[in-house]
């Protein structure tokens, strides 16, 4: 055999070390599937990239991700872990299931390094699944909605301030419009203009005890939107111009010095100001893109934040043409075409919502903040520099951060790093004697069941050992043996280290609107329940979930029973097997409400092969059929290949003690790839694999998901007469630039 040693470093080095320990560096995801609108069964191509923003070359520490699918009910239903060595691009497809139903379902994705923060931090991309997201219509809008969002979270009387404006119809499209401001006398205060994103920001003093809202004609119809009271809560706010920050504590109660004031951004860190007056400017070493402050009272308690825009380059224009005849190919070139990374493109019908945000958006500042609004949709169709600081500002001043939670990155510092960047695959545990206590001063061989590759490592005096190994495949597994200092086997008890994943929390999920429902709100203080504190401005509860366990491959879970509602339809106990008198497992297996199991000829082949049919859809157990999903059978935790099916269904009922059908999600502890689900079958003198003392076991870690070629783009031909958008993202060895602009095809 050949013999493999890997050298594990997990030592966390940062370039730039010098910044630390304060610029809490992390990394970031974009998620680009192919498109945004599947049916059940479809396969999703998924592309991406992992960057990490705190480094001019964007090259991301870790070399492997994880990419999951869940549901609307945060089901993980599939999960993939993949590697992401060049440049951090990634590639993979995900197989739906024909019989999941129709709605809105999810991509998330997430490298080890990014598990030291917030789970809200961790990109999260929408996909319709057998739904359409509505078309802007033709008609007339019946009922806007507009959303009124104070700077910092909340409307502070007597003082001059920001208010955010979000205007849109009933199925969330933009409304470009003039609204005016008045008071309860009907006075206009001040008029403003809705950008083509529907966003506009205006300033006013408001008046103790006193009513606002905001008036308008919209498609001939009058329209009016209250503003949130105002109050007198301590909030903080701020610009940021050529370097200098200016900020005011606006109704400040408690003088100056009570305050700690903190700013953060990528390029600088996190750090305090040492002197904190009621107003101040600040002049900053480097211009950041985006600043956050955060003030606080002396214990760290949050009770205002606020975050503003530095100066945005002037945009350059994407060359594409204006208008297009049907059967033409759409060409374009790129301001910058002499970088060599990733271009990613995609056209979407000027009456259709773009559920994949751009690149630069999704990357810069929808990783690190949450708003009640959305991101402004027409911000990058703009090459006026102006008009995107503005909206772009606007939209900031709504927003929270929500990468950490301040009080928690100021008292742990470094500490906050727990996880290290995955640089290999490893697994770890600790070996145990016969009589229980550690194996000392040995060896732990690893075989490679699918290769001839062998690794080993020292086990340390309390018995635990860290296992370096090549790439493997998800299913592939590996043999496990303790040697004594001599170089003998001995009889070893092996405790894996279980597999944890992050809980999903998916703070804004997608709401798919129906035509002509119509409501309008104010938001003020609205805050996302991702943190472990209470919030003092609006005293809610803000919850920090645990990550989710996963034993690797190993069962602990009391066996179910007829009587459980759940099992009433797909498991059979040795007691309902004796009732009903099953002769086979085919017997069994039939008695399973909704499910038939049949064996057909395949028309052009003449091979026969086992096929499930049930109302949820079609599945087959032959895996040489592509169009539909494997569902394996496990006799006694073994997975079986197709020559045995035959001998299977006609296995005596008197050798079986349980048989369930289990679902996608359950399946996940028992083998891998079976997200339509599984046939599990337990005969009679089966006996789970407890802790026995064992000279080996074997182990099958989370590997690799299977690597395709990635998605091959083809040129877009229009095909139909309308509008439509060109959405450009490019990737370079130094920056990320999006670019949108509009086309006519005639």
């Amino acid at each position: 055999m050949k013999y493999v040693i890997l050298i594990l470093s997990l030592l966390f080095s940062f370039s730039g070390a010098a910044q630390l320990p304060r610029d809490f560096r992390s990394e970031q995801i974009y998620l680009y599937p192919e498109k945004g609108n599947y049916m059940p069964g479809d396969t999703i191509a998924l592309e991406g990239r992992v960057v990490c923003l705190s480094e001019k070359e964007l090259l991301p520490y870790s070399e492997y991700l994880y990419v999951e699918l869940f549901d609307e009910n945060d089901s993980v239903l599939i999960r993939q872990k993949l590697a992401c060595k060049e440049k951090g691009y990634f590639h993979t497809r995900l197989t739906t299931g024909a019989e999941w139903p129709g709605g809105v379902y999810y991509l998330r994705a997430y490298t080890r390094l990014m598990r030291n923060f917030s789970v809200a931090s961790m990109p999260v991309q929408p996909l319709l699944l057998g739904a359409n997201y509505p078309r802007r219509g033709e008609e007339r809008i019946r009922q806007p909605r507009c959303e009124i969002v104070p700077g910092g979270g909340r409307l502070a009387e007597g003082c001059l301030q920001y208010v955010a404006v979000w205007l849109h119809d009933e199925l969330r499209y933009p409304i470009a419009a003039e609204l005016f401001l008045r008071d309860e006398q009907e006075d206009t205060l001040t008029r403003l203009h809705t950008s083509a994103s529907g966003l506009a920001r205006f300033s006013f003093i408001p008046r103790p005890d006193t009513k606002y809202e905001l008036t308008g004609r919209i498609d001939d119809a009058e329209c009016r939107f209250d503003l949130p009271e105002a109050t007198g809560d301590t909030k903080i706010q701020g610009t940021l111009t050529n370097g200098r920050l200016s900020y005011k504590i606006l109704n400040g109660k408690l003088s100056a010095e009570t305050y700690r004031l903190y700013l953060y951004d990528r390029l600088n860190g996190l750090r305090e100001l040492p002197d904190v007056r009621s107003e101040g400017i600040v002049a900053l070493d480097n211009e950041p893109e985006v600043l956050s402050l955060f003030l606080t009272d002396q214990n760290l308690s949050l009770i205002t934040e606020y975050t503003v825009a530095g100066r945005c380059p002037s945009p350059k224009p994407l060359r594409a043409p204006e208008r297009l005849r049907v059967g033409d190919t759409l060409r374009f070139q790129l301001p910058d075409s002499k970088g060599n990374g990733r271009i990613f493109t995609r056209v979407v019908a000027e009456d259709s919502y773009p559920l994949v945000p751009l690149a630069e958006p999704a990357l810069s500042y929808l990783s690190d903040y949450d708003s009640p609004i959305p991101f402004p949709l027409y911000n990058y169709e703009s090459l006026d520099r102006k008009e995107r600081e503005e909206e772009l500002q606007t939209w900031l001043s709504t927003v929270r951060f929500k990468r950490f939670p301040l009080k928690e990155a100021v008292e742990k510092d470094t500490a906050i790093y727990t996880y290290m960047p995955e640089k290999t695959l490893t697994f770890g545990g600790w070996v145990a004697r016969k009589s229980g206590h550690p194996f000392k001063s040995g060896t732990v061989v690893a075989y490679h069941t699918g290769n001839d590759l062998v690794y080993d490592v020292p086990i340390k005096e309390d018995g635990r050992f860290l296992m370096a190994v090549d790439d493997f495949e998800e299913g592939d597994s590996f043999f496990l043996q303790a040697l004594s200092e001599k170089g003998n086997p001995e009889f070893a008890d092996f405790h894996i280290d279980d597999e944890t994943y992050p809980p999903v929390m998916n703070a804004q999920p997608l709401r798919v609107p129906k035509p002509y429902y119509a409501e309008t709100q104010s938001l003020a203080g609205e805050a996302v329940p991702i943190r472990g504190y209470t919030d003092q401005r609006d005293g809610l509860r803000h919850l920090n979930l645990p990550d989710i366990t996963v034993s690797a491959r190993l069962l602990a879970d009391e066996p179910p029973v007829e009587t459980q509602v759940f099992y009433s339809t797909n498991f059979a106990d040795r007691e309902k097997i004796e009732k009903w008198n099953y002769q086979t497992l085919y017997d069994i297996l039939k008695s399973f409400t909704g499910i038939v199991i049949r064996r057909l000829v395949d028309e052009k082949t003449g091979e026969l092969s086992w096929h499930i049919e049930s109302t949820r859809g079609r599945s087959t157990l032959n895996s040489t059929l592509r169009q539909a999903a494997v569902i394996p059978i496990l006799l006694d935790g073994v997975r079986l290949g197709e020559e045995d099916y035959d001998n299977l269904f006609d296995m005596s009922a008197r050798e079986i003690e349980s048989v369930e059908l289990l679902r996608g999600w359950q399946t996940l502890a028992y083998t891998s790839g079976a997200i339509d689900g599984a046939i599990l079958v337990k005969t009679r003198n089966y006996k789970p694999s407890g802790p026995l003392p064992t000279r080996g076991t074997f182990y099958t870690p989370k590997g690799l998901s299977s690597q395709t070629e990635p998605y091959q783009e083809k040129p877009w031909v229009a095909t139909e007469r309308g509008t439509y958008r060109l959405r450009v993202d490019q990737f370079t060895d130094s920056g990320i630039h999006s670019y949108e602009t509009r086309f006519v095809v005639e």
